[in-house]
């Protein structure tokens, strides 16, 4: 069945929590093959285990039911190349170069060598690796996800609104102009027949959607019947395609032990909903950060959990490396393992997240709290701090928001928790200090001067 996040209470979530109930599940009976499925720009409340009506998603809804839903699980960036840099390496895009804005088509940047993704990390326990969709994470066929530790590789160098969009196979241009109206089609196709190749192999797929990244396009199948018109097409045939890999893992006996991912790159732009979230796409309120998070690995995954731990797209690789016990390559991983999420622990470590625009941080939230220096919207930037320097103006301006609230951003409480204000000033002042040093650019300009 369908299931309605506003339905449920998370105050009974975290209740359960502080009981101590648990679940004791068995060890996989081998390695997992892992799927990552990636939108792209669509929104929390696009899915019906999200709440969404318009728009029909029964087979993400299943797989909702069949494993975990996260509610408060976000991309580590607001913007296509830095979320998926942030997914493939486990560290924030700052680190690799790749927080500034999103990369051009002709764009002499590109994720680097050094940078350990995922593919290489399985590589290393033996996996076979495939890779599906959208790349934008470097020119092809230069920058291809060859060199990044995928065997295989099926799909577009960037954004679909960008020049040179172009289908690749392995390295080799197949196909120019795309016809996009075939992309979701022909992108599962692959998909479903990297799987099928891989029965008896463990295998890794990252399989990243065009869409709803605009210009939306869906093929004759779906045009035209969603009540959410053409994005509604778009999602709904997204919907499909997971059917479809779904399909393939039981004809080949392995959904059990696949850990299967469905999330999304960033929040919605022009069209999708938030659920009520503040903000989308590019900015850095809820709406644009807080994404669709669902897991399904039935060997560990209790069916039918909702959970309302703080997780991250940048959580996965740390958390697959705990899986095959291997130890991440890079000196830091900025993310942390779900492994014990996906048991049903009772501890939940504490921690923080940074809230990214470009290559400055803005702001950051634990568990319980939310504290935002800036936000921007497309056209337009605000910065609060502005306000500290007006004449006459002797209060500071911050904005601290109660997480766990219903009303989300709608009203700061910074004057009701002092201590929780200071707390977490001094933190984003300590990761200013750390990240900084990072940036490939001097800081730009918050708020008009």
């Amino acid at each position: 069945m369908t299931r309605h996040l506003q339905n449920l209470l998370p105050a009974i979530v975290a209740a359960a929590c502080l009981l101590g109930v648990t679940t004791t599940l068995a060890n996989p009976s081998s390695s997992p093959n892992i799927i990552i499925i990636l939108t792209d720009d669509m929104g929390y409340g696009d899915i019906g285990a999200y709440g969404a009506t318009r728009i029909q998603t029964p087979h993400i809804d299943e797989m909702a039911d069949r494993g975990l839903t996260l509610t408060n699980g976000y991309a580590s960036a607001n913007v296509c190349t830095p979320s998926r840099a942030g997914l493939l390496t486990g560290r924030y895009p700052i680190r690799s170069g790749l927080a500034w804005k999103v990369l051009e088509a002709n764009d002499s940047r590109a994720l680097p060598p050094s940078e350990e993704t995922i593919a290489e990390l399985v590589k290393r326990a033996g996996y076979k690796t495939g890779m599906v969709g959208k790349w934008h994470l470097g020119g092809l066929p230069k920058h291809n996800p060859l060199i990044h530790g995928f065997d295989y590789f099926y799909g577009v160098p960037h954004s679909n609104d960008m020049p040179g969009f172009a289908l690749y196979e392995g390295t080799r241009e197949i196909e120019s102009p795309v016809n996009q109206g075939l992309l979701t089609q022909r992108y599962t196709g692959a998909a479903t027949a990297f799987i099928d190749e891989h029965p008896d192999h463990p295998f890794l797929l990252f399989f990243a959607h065009t869409f709803p990244h605009i210009p939306l396009y869906a093929s004759e199948a779906f045009a035209g019947k969603s009540a959410a018109g053409v994005y509604g097409d778009v999602i709904e045939e997204i919907d499909w395609s997971t059917g479809e890999i779904v399909a393939a893992l039981k004809r080949n006996n392995l959904l059990d032990n696949t850990l299967l991912i469905f999330t999304s790159d960033n929040g919605p732009f022009f069209e999708g909903s938030t659920r009520g979230l503040k903000g989308g796409k590019g900015n850095t309120w809820e709406g644009g950060y807080r994404v669709p998070f669902i897991i399904s690995w039935p060997e560990i995954i209790e069916a039918g959990r909702v959970d309302g731990t703080l997780t991250a797209n940048i959580d996965l690789l740390p958390t697959i490396a705990e899986i095959l016990e291997l130890q991440p390559s890079a000196d830091l991983v900025d993310g942390s393992s779900m492994l014990g999420i996906f048991r049903n622990e009772t501890s939940r470590p504490a921690r923080y997240f940074y809230y990214f625009n470009n290559e400055a941080v803005v702001g950051l939230r634990d568990q319980e709290w939310k504290y935002l220096t800036h936000t921007y919207y497309t056209g337009s930037i605000g910065a609060f701090e502005k306000f500290d320097q007006l004449p006459g103006f002797n209060a500071s301006y911050d904005l601290l928001f109660d997480a766990r609230g219903e009303d989300g951003e709608a009203y700061s409480v910074a004057d009701r928790h002092p201590d929780v204000l200071l707390r977490m000033q001094g933190e984003l002042a300590s990761s200013r200090k750390e990240f900084d040093k990072l940036r490939t650019r001097p800081a730009e300009t918050t708020y008009p001067r």
